[in-house]
């Protein structure tokens, strides 16, 4: 079953892309979301690991974050999805704090994720765009995922670790160019968007697998 949902997974996020590449909305929002399920479930059913439930919840979370942002003109909306993806890098971070938790990576996490903040608080500010604390609580939500997933880095388990980080930076990027979009900072399509978005997704899961 696996295998045939992995064929799924990539058959609609090749729909997916496309639609949002040719800005056939219709498309795009009615695949959206069974991106992370089908995702997710390929990879944990052919790859089942311990504490499994927390992926599973992370998946959830972000899929209901997927639905949110279909209608994020709606400012409620949008603030319930960047709730969702909260709570998702919450059961990502208490799931590779379970594999290895370290201090001093937590330090040097938290210091180096801290210039691309800096930045992102830095182009908000200049764009002059309302509710800009709204813009703060989004992009801390990164830096937080970003400093948890970092704790977690592994000498026993380097290439994991480095998927788990190259994932958080994926999905840091492909955030941030939505809040940019919605600042009116730059303008970023959804095609890239979202396919930094899945790739994100694909670096952490594997991870997980692997640690």
């Amino acid at each position: 079953m696996g295998s045939i949902a992995l064929l799924f997974f990539v058959s609609i996020a090749i729909i997916h892309l496309y639609a949002r590449w040719a800005d056939k909305l219709a498309a795009a929002a009615v695949t959206k979301p069974f991106l992370m399920p089908l995702l997710y479930y390929a990879v944990l059913s052919m790859h089942p690991v311990p504490r499994m439930q927390l992926i599973a919840m992370a998946a959830a979370f972000y899929t209901l974050g997927d639905i949110c942002l279909i209608f994020k003109r709606y400012r409620r909306v949008f603030l319930a999805g960047i709730f969702s993806f909260m709570a998702g890098h919450i059961f990502y971070i208490s799931y590779f704090a379970g594999c290895s938790f370290s201090v001093p990576f937590m330090v040097i996490s938290a210091a180096v994720f801290a210039l691309p903040f800096a930045v992102y608080i830095w182009k908000i500010r200049r764009s002059g765009a309302d509710d800009f604390w709204g813009f703060v609580l989004y992009g801390s939500m990164i830096y937080i995922f970003g400093t948890g997933i970092g704790a977690s880095f592994s000498v026993s388990a380097p290439l994991a670790s480095l998927l788990s980080i190259i994932g958080v930076i994926l999905f840091g990027y492909s955030d941030s160019r939505i809040a940019y979009n919605r600042a009116h900072h730059a303008d970023t399509s959804d095609f890239i968007i979202m396919w930094t978005y899945i790739a994100a997704n694909i670096a952490l899961v594997s991870a997980a697998v692997m640690r």
